[in-house]
């Protein structure tokens, strides 16, 4: 049996880009047979090999907006704006399909691509957007298409978790680990995305409003990222038996929908607490099956590459788009003020009779109350400093801010406390 070729046009060719081509290069598959037929790349390279016999080479993927001889267009450029988003909607427009990576892009216009698709009979697929080596946007729209999904939490920055599991590894400071993070190309040379929950942000969007077929804007998540988190913590959380790890969750529960992006401490016996360095670990909670966890690569030519082929091989295959339109359900999203849960507090002060009597008071008046707590002295110059580490029961965020509000005011406070929220998964 002869099976047809599937064409596809390249726009991007950085890290993704050659590791795709480099699958490629070693993919054979009798029933799918893969030919490209354009490259748009900034930077000149040298592609060696029987598949680019009949390849076109752009140095501007402008140039793609008027070339048509392609059944699939692989976006791997990023970006929710530019040259990405024009090459992508025009695609869609011109009835092609379009593989990409592109996590800003389909956070950002969820609703516009999928009426796109649906008017043009087309499909957009975006395994290679959130977490790399884990096929997770086939699970939630293929395998637990008869479950109803209830939360989804995990680690969605591959740099992020890399970072903070060093750090209390080789006990280095944030801007240690960081600088070697990007030697060793973990990290950008500007990565202000990975480390301000941005990048969490846009993948949580998206697993989001897949699972509840609800667009959730990546503009309304609550977002704090990793880097106020300091080796201090790192070590008194790992004393106290947690880990603290930057986490996406989305839940739905009474029709209200919550989408956080934080740091927040871990039990060390729960299963992301577990998954150190580059990986990314994901929990999708469900009615029948419960609880299904996943893990592996998030980042890295490889990993996000293999998802960018097996999407190309799906649409040669002409299996469902993976993109669900918006449902007729109405729900409310709820911000970090209405969390209930509980916190730890790390407070500088001066080593003086009445701090501890002076911090529950203000506990008390709003409702909140210890579970633990220890102490310790530290030496700055000439003074000394006591450092009180805090952890409380389940209580109001609202509550929470305002008590830190009072108690930051205080005159024993030498520094701004510090917080973490902590999630007890079960």
């Amino acid at each position: 049996m002869l099976y047809p070729k599937i064409k596809i046009a390249i726009a991007g060719v950085g890290t993704v880009g050659k590791g795709l081509i480099d699958l490629l290069l070693k993919y054979k598959n009798k029933q799918t047979k893969i030919e490209i037929t354009a490259i748009a790349s900034r930077r000149k390279q040298k592609f060696k090999g029987e598949i680019f016999k009949n390849t076109v080479f752009f140095n501007d993927a402008k140039k793609l907006l008027k070339f048509h001889n392609y059944d699939i267009l692989v976006e791997l450029i990023g970006g929710e704006k530019g040259v990405s988003k024009d090459i992508v909607f025009n695609a869609l427009r011109e009835k092609k399909n379009v593989v990409t990576a592109n996590k800003a892009l389909v956070s950002k216009f969820w609703n516009q691509l999928h009426s796109l698709m649906e008017k043009n009979n087309c499909s957009l697929k975006y395994e290679a957007a959130v977490a790399g080596g884990i096929p997770i946007i086939k699970v939630i729209d293929e395998f637990l298409l008869s479950n109803k999904i209830t939360k989804i939490y995990g680690i969605l920055n591959g740099t992020s978790n890399y970072i903070l599991s060093n750090m209390l590894l080789y006990k280095k400071g944030f801007k240690n680990i960081l600088s070697e993070a990007q030697k060793l190309g973990y990290a950008e040379s500007n990565p202000k995305f990975d480390i301000d929950g941005t990048d969490t942000a846009h993948k949580l969007s998206i697993l989001s409003s897949l699972a509840f077929e609800c667009y959730n804007n990546v503009s309304k998540i609550d977002n704090e990222g990793i880097e106020n988190v300091d080796l201090q913590d790192l070590e008194i959380a790992d004393s106290l038996g947690y880990k603290i790890k930057l986490l996406g969750i989305t839940e739905l529960k009474n029709k209200n929908i919550k989408n956080f992006v934080y740091p927040c401490l871990l039990s060390k016996d729960s299963f992301i607490a577990k998954i150190d360095g580059v990986y990314n670990g994901i929990v999708v909670e469900s009615n029948f099956c419960k609880k299904s966890c996943f893990v592996g690569e998030g980042a890295g030519a490889h990993p996000t590459a293999t998802s960018v082929l097996s999407d190309i091989i799906s649409l040669s295959k002409k299996r469902n788009n993976g993109f669900k339109k918006s449902s007729n359900f109405l729900y409310q999203e709820t911000n970090l003020q209405s969390r209930f849960g509980s916190y730890y507090l790390r407070f500088t002060t001066y080593d003086k009779p009445g701090v501890i009597s002076g911090i529950a008071n203000q506990f008390k008046t709003f409702n909140i109350s210890m579970k633990s707590m220890l102490q310790k002295e530290t030496e700055i110059g000439n003074s000394k400093d006591a450092t009180i580490v805090i952890t409380t029961h389940n209580c109001f965020e609202n509550n929470m801010m305002k008590a830190l509000k009072k108690i930051n005011r205080l005159n024993f406070i030498r520094k701004k406390t510090v917080y973490f929220r902590i999630e007890n998964f079960k």
